[in-house]
Order: structure tokens, then C-alpha cells, then sequence
């Protein structure tokens, strides 16, 4: 797409926190790096910015957040040329585009891309399920992050494969560790075990923190576990304090920190865990947080979910295990705790996978 201008539309972007977020802010980044032409059209939160274009919404997939992008492509259609393409780069500025494209008669070309949770949440009713099978059809690319993804998306659209474009992402700049050493931890014979998520159900907490007081008395004496992530369920994050209580290893939980906080965590970390679970609304499509803490080079403990074995190779970089057996994960992590051969030899693993994957390599192939 040489001399194209890239237009990344989104209800998600930073500073507010999460994977789609990331997804596009990195994006925008690269391609300006490759000093191509792109713009962001996001939520007035973000930060104003040259390239920046801030719309007067929330950042929802409501339907009057829908409408209110709708209204905004259209009002701006006219400056759209030959050359000008829209990429509906996260759920929700694609879910404004399926509920309400269909109104603009002369389509301008678009691509998007699927993240995981909107191959169940758009297919419910059976309407949206219609009209999102229409927007697969007219764009020019559609861009998943993991084989997982491609393999749910083709079962349900079996007519788009020569659409599909698969490329998994990267570590955030501003956290990733791949061209730096790692630091060692600071409070001799502990270690550190790291979860970086959203305080949420899906994202496992409760699992971690299970498979850790399942272990021996002799290996939860020298653990400290470290939460950091903002809290979406209050519920949720009361109930990790209640399953806290008595465990007898230190267990922090840091909330929504920055990028520089995030970075220490990781250099400080021994291992990396996020127990994601599978929920009937949801799936982890990928999960950036895995190659952010490879970069830095930690092993990793995941369950085998969605397009997690993607972005962690198993046996290799990390280990992966049935969410539906937790004694898995606590063997698992037994290992990784006992084990400073093994721990060191998949961090490294991991660094070098980790190495393999960036932007500007996403951007230049999605965007040709």
C-alpha cells in the first residue's frame, strides 16, 4: 500500500490500559517509524497529538458511541480517496462499522482485525451475526493475531480464507527487555512470580494463587507474588484479598501502574503466570503480556487457551497446562520454582522468540 494513507480507527487506545489498546498504539508508532502516512481516530482521552485525531466518544461499544463513529466517517467521507484506507483495528470500532457501514452507500476500503472475543460476541444474535459476515466480505484484509482466531473465524465464515492475513503482534516498546539484561532479584533465595492483567475472572488471579498454596511449605516459604493490573471487577479483587488471607507467602497487588513501574516488575520478576480462563463471553485471543515478559526473559507459566500457545511456545519458552486440571499448574509452577536450569534456559528461549517478533515487521506486511 505504497503512498496510501492508513487511517486506524479505535474505541480503545493509551493511556487506557489493555491488549487492543497496545495493538494499536504500537501500530501507529511503527508505521510513523517506516514514515508513512496514518492517523488515529480515537476517544478524547488520548493524548493530543499530531498524528492524533480525538472523537468525541467514550471508547464503548454502547450504541451511542457506535453511532457517534459512524457519524464521524461519514461527516469526513469526502476528504476519503482511492488511496485512503480505514482500519477498524479493535472490537469496538468494528462493531460501529457492523451495526452501522451498511448506511454508507459507496464503501471506503477497509481492513480489520480480530482480536478473539468477537468471533462470540458478534455472533450471537443472529442480525449482527449477518452484517459482520458482510463487513468480512468487503474488506480488503482481515488481520488475527493468532492460528487459534483463524481456525474459529474459518469455522464460521468458511468463505474468507484468502482474506486472512496472520501475524502475532509484539511486546510493547516502552516495556519490552530484549535489548537489555536481565535484573537480577534483589531478596536472595525468593522468587518472584509476576501476573500481569486486568483484576478480572478471566485473567486467572484466583487460579495463581490457588496453585501456590497448593505447593509444600518448604517452597511457599521463599515465593512473593506480585499482581499488577487495574481492577475491573471490585468483586473479584475482594474475593483475591479474602483468598489471600493465611497463605503464608507475601502476595502484593500493585493496581493500574505505568509503563516505567511495569518495566521494574518484569526486570525484578523470576517467573511469569497468567492463568487465563476460559468464560462463555470471552477468549484470550493472544496475549501481548507473555512476549512482553519473554523480552525480559522469564519463563512462562499460562494455561493452554485460545491463541495463548501463539505467543508461548510450550516446553520451550514457557509451560503450558489444562485449565480444567489445576493440579497441572501447580506442578507446573513446582517445576519452574525448583528448577534455576530450566527457568534460565526457556527465559533465554524466550528472549530469542521474542527477538522474532516486532511492529515494524506487522506493519510493512499488513499494510502492503
Amino acid at each position: 500500500m505504497d503512498n496510501k494513507k492508513i487511517i486506524i480507527m479505535a474505541h480503545e487506545y493509551p493511556p487506557k490500559r489493555g491488549g487492543a489498546g497496545v495493538y494499536c498504539e504500537e501500530l501507529v508508532h511503527a508505521k510513523r517509524k517506516l514514515e508513512d502516512s496514518i492517523e488515529a481516530w480515537v476517544p478524547n482521552y488520548a493524548s493530543d497529538e499530531e498524528h492524533i485525531c480525538q472523537l468525541p466518544l467514550k471508547g464503548s461499544q454502547d450504541w451511542a458511541c457506535s453511532w457517534k463513529l459512524f457519524r464521524e466517517i461519514k461527516k469526513r467521507q469526502k476528504q476519503f480517496t482511492q488511496n485512503t484506507i480505514l482500519h477498524f483495528a479493535e472490537p469496538g470500532s468494528l462493531r460501529a462499522w457492523i451495526r452501522f457501514g451498511w448506511l454508507i452507500r459507496n464503501n471506503p476500503n477497509f481492513i480489520i482485525t480480530i482480536h478473539g472475543s468477537e468471533l462470540i460476541r458478534f455472533c450471537k444474535n443472529p442480525i449482527e451475526r449477518a452484517l459482520f459476515c458482510k463487513v468480512l466480505n468487503q474488506s480488503k484484509k482481515i488481520h488475527v493475531l493468532s492460528n487459534f482466531n483463524r481456525k474459529e473465524l474459518l469455522k464460521i465464515f468458511p468463505n474468507i480464507a484468502d482474506k486472512i492475513f496472520l501475524f502475532p503482534g509484539a511486546a510493547a516498546r516502552n516495556i519490552s527487555g530484549v535489548h537489555e539484561r536481565k535484573v537480577e532479584n534483589t531478596v536472595k533465595g525468593k522468587i518472584k512470580i509476576l501476573s500481569v492483567a486486568r483484576i478480572h475472572p478471566r485473567k486467572g488471579q484466583d487460579q495463581i494463587l490457588s496453585a501456590i498454596h497448593a505447593l509444600p511449605t518448604k517452597l511457599k516459604d521463599n515465593i512473593e507474588c506480585v499482581f499488577a493490573g487495574p481492577i475491573i471487577k471490585e468483586r473479584f479483587h475482594k474475593q483475591l484479598l479474602e483468598q489471600s488471607k493465611g497463605l503464608g507467602f507475601k502476595i502484593t497487588f500493585l493496581g493500574d501502574i505505568n509503563d516505567k513501574q511495569l518495566k521494574k516488575c518484569y526486570q525484578e520478576a523470576d517467573i511469569f503466570a497468567l492463568a487465563s480462563m476460559p468464560r462463555s463471553n470471552s477468549v484470550e485471543g493472544f496475549g501481548f503480556v507473555y512476549l512482553e515478559a519473554s523480552s525480559h526473559g522469564l519463563p512462562i507459566l499460562a494455561h493452554n487457551i485460545g491463541g495463548v500457545e501463539d505467543a508461548v511456545k510450550d516446553g520451550i519458552t514457557g509451560i503450558l497446562t489444562n485449565p480444567q486440571n489445576p493440579s497441572e499448574l501447580k506442578h507446573a509452577l513446582a517445576t519452574l520454582i525448583e528448577d534455576n536450569i530450566l527457568r534460565s534456559k526457556m527465559g533465554k528461549a524466550g528472549k530469542e522468540w521474542a527477538k522474532d517478533h516486532t511492529w515494524e515487521k506487522l506493519a510493512k506486511e499488513l499494510y502492503i
